[in-house]
C-alpha cells in the first residue's frame, strides 16, 4: 500500500502546496481522498495511473476539497473509461455532478455510482469488499462534513516457496490453496499442512483521513489504533482563536486525536497559506509535541509494507516526474513517543 499527498494545503493553492487531495495506491486499485482544484495536474507529476482510480471520497463540499471532481470525471470520458467508478460523499454530491453535466451538455458512458452519505457522529461502515471495508463518521466543522477510514481484513500469510519447492509442491492452485489455510493432497497421496508451510495471517494495515475538522471524539473513535492517522492542522497553536472560529485543528488537536486512539503514526496535511513564508512553525510544534510525527509535502509518498515500519519518499526537486531512481530524502518513519 502507497499514500500519495497530492495537496496538502487548505482553501487556495500555493506554489508549495495545492489544495487537498490524497490517493492510496493498492495492488489492482487507486482510492482518492477529496478532489481539490488542481488534483488532475498533480496526478500526472506523480506516479499514479489515473486510469486506476476507483472510488473517490469526498469529506465535504467546500470547494477546496471537490473543485477539481467535474474536471477529473470528465478526462475519464474522454479517455474512453470502461471501468465503473463510486463516488461517496456527503448530501448534495450527486446534484453537483449533475448541474455540471447538464450546463456542459456532457454524459458519462462509463458505470458511475455516488453514494450520498448521511452518517451521525459514531464510525460506520459504508463499504465492505473482500478485501477491506470502508467507514465513515461525522466530524465537527461549519458545514457537515465526513472523515474516512480504510480498514484491510487479515492478509494470508506467506507461503516458503523454497520449502514448497523442495517438497515437490508445483506452483499453481495447490500453492493458492496452501495460503488460503487449506491442507492439500498431492498426487502420490502426500497430505501437505498449510501450517506447515505458511505463516500465521497477517493483521490488515489501517488508514484514517480526517480533514476538515476541530478535535472532536468521533474522529478518536474513527482513528482507533489506525498504522497513519492523517489530519489536519490548518494552524499553528498559536492561532487557536481562528481555529476555533472556523472549525479547524492546530497542532495540538491532531496530536491530540493521535495519542487518544492509540495510533501509529501521525501525518499532518491542510496547513494554510499565511505559513508559506512563516519557516517551519508548524514543523517545529510537532517535534516539540510528538517526535516521530510528519508533516506532509505535496508528492510526498509514503511506502506501508506488509509489515514493519513506513517509508516516507520525497519527491525530488525539480523533476516533473519522480521516479525510484531520481528519488531523494527517504527515511523511515520514527514511531511517535507514547
Amino acid at each position: 500500500m502507497e499514500l500519495v499527498f497530492l495537496g496538502t494545503g487548505s482553501a487556495t493553492p500555493t506554489f508549495e502546496r495545492n489544495v487537498a487531495a490524497l490517493a492510496c495506491k493498492r495492488e489492482r486499485e487507486v482510492l482518492l481522498f477529496d478532489c481539490g482544484e488542481g488534483t488532475q495536474h498533480q496526478i500526472i507529476r506523480s506516479p499514479l495511473k489515473r486510469s486506476r482510480i476507483r472510488k473517490i471520497l469526498i469529506t465535504h463540499l467546500h470547494g477546496d476539497h471537490f473543485y477539481g471532481l467535474i474536471g477529473l470525471l470528465t478526462s475519464f470520458q474522454l479517455n474512453k473509461r470502461e471501468e465503473p467508478l463510486q463516488i461517496f460523499g456527503p448530501p448534495g454530491i450527486a446534484e453537483y455532478v449533475r448541474f455540471m453535466k447538464r450546463i456542459s451538455e456532457t454524459d458519462f458512458n462509463y458505470p458511475l455510482k455516488i453514494h450520498e452519505l448521511t452518517i451521525g457522529k459514531e464510525p460506520q461502515t459504508i463499504l465492505e469488499t473482500t478485501e477491506y471495508w470502508l467507514e465513515a463518521v461525522r466530524v465537527r466543522h461549519r458545514i457537515y462534513t465526513l472523515a474516512y477510514s480504510l480498514v484491510e481484513k487479515l492478509r494470508p500469510g506467506r507461503l516458503n516457496a523454497a520449502l514448497a519447492a523442495e517438497l515437490g509442491i508445483p506452483e499453481g492452485p495447490e500453492r493458492r490453496l496452501l495460503k488460503e489455510g487449506r491442507d492439500i493432497t498431492l498426487k502420490d497421496g502426500r497430505i501437505i499442512s498449510s501450517g506447515d508451510l505458511v505463516t500465521p495471517p497477517l493483521p490488515g494495515r489501517k488508514i484514517v483521513y480526517i480533514t476538515d475538522s476541530t478535535y472532536t471524539t468521533a474522529s478518536v473513535d474513527l482513528a482507533r489504533k489506525a498504522d497513519i492517522l492523517i489530519h489536519e492542522s490548518t494552524y499553528d497553536n498559536d492561532d487557536r482563536k481562528n481555529a476555533r472560529r472556523t472549525q479547524h485543528s492546530t497542532v495540538s488537536d491532531a496530536v491530540q486525536v493521535a495519542r487518544e486512539a492509540g495510533v501509529r503514526d501521525l501525518i499532518l496535511t491542510h496547513v494554510s497559506s499565511r505559513y508559506l513564508n512563516r519557516g517551519n512553525v508548524i514543523q517545529e510544534q510537532l517535534e516539540q509535541e510528538l517526535p516521530g510525527a510528519v508533516l506532509a509535502a505535496d508528492l510526498m509518498r509514503v511506502v506501508i509494507p506488509a509489515s514493519g515500519r513506513p517509508e516516507i519518499i520525497y519527491r525530488a526537486r525539480n523533476s516533473s516526474r519522480p521516479s525510484r531512481k531520481n528519488e531523494k530524502d527517504m527515511c523511515a518513519m520514527r514511531k511517535p513517543e507514547q
